[in-house]
Order: structure tokens, then sequence, then C-alpha cells
């Protein structure tokens, strides 16, 4: 194997360890759910949402990683979570 294939599988094998982070993560809005339901929180918490994205870009900073993409990544991450969440009360955009 080249030194670039196996860069590559390396690589290959970071991409599986965040599509099951990403899967946790989304899996979790069940839980993030009922506490909102018991607390009368709506299900975009704004106020929550931007403490993640601050989290998330100070510790892009400290990587030295690009914050707008980081931003972005996370903006994503936000919007699915929502989205589940949406589906799990009913309110989501399934047919």
């Amino acid at each position: 194997m080249s030194e670039l294939e196996s860069v590559r599988k390396e690589i290959e094998e970071i991409d599986r360890e965040i599509l099951s982070l990403i899967d946790r993560r989304v899996n979790l809005a069940e839980k993030v759910l009922e506490s909102k339901r018991i607390n009368g929180t709506s299900i975009n918490d704004r106020k929550q949402n931007e403490v993640v994205i601050n989290r998330a870009l100070n510790t892009a900073t400290e990587l030295n990683l690009d914050i707008g993409s980081i931003k972005e990544i996370f903006e994503i991450l936000i919007r699915m979570s929502i989205e589940r969440q949406n589906e799990l009360s009913g309110k989501g955009n399934l047919p």
C-alpha cells in the first residue's frame, strides 16, 4: 500500500468516526426534546444555539481551524437536531 493509499484509508476511518458521532448527536434529540417539553422550552432554542456555536468557535480558534467553516458545520448540526426534534414531536416535514 502506498503512502497516499494509507493516508486515504486513515481519512476514511476518520470520516466513519465523524459520521458515527453525528448519528449519536442527532439521536440525542429525543432526550433533548423530552427535557424541553418538561421545561416548556421551544424546539428552536436560539440562546442555546448561540452557546453551541460560540463553544465550537472557541475550540476551533484553539485548534487553529477555519472558524467560518466550523460555524457552517455547527449550524448544519443544529439544524439537523431541530429537524429531528420536529419529526419526533410530529411537526416534521415527513411525507
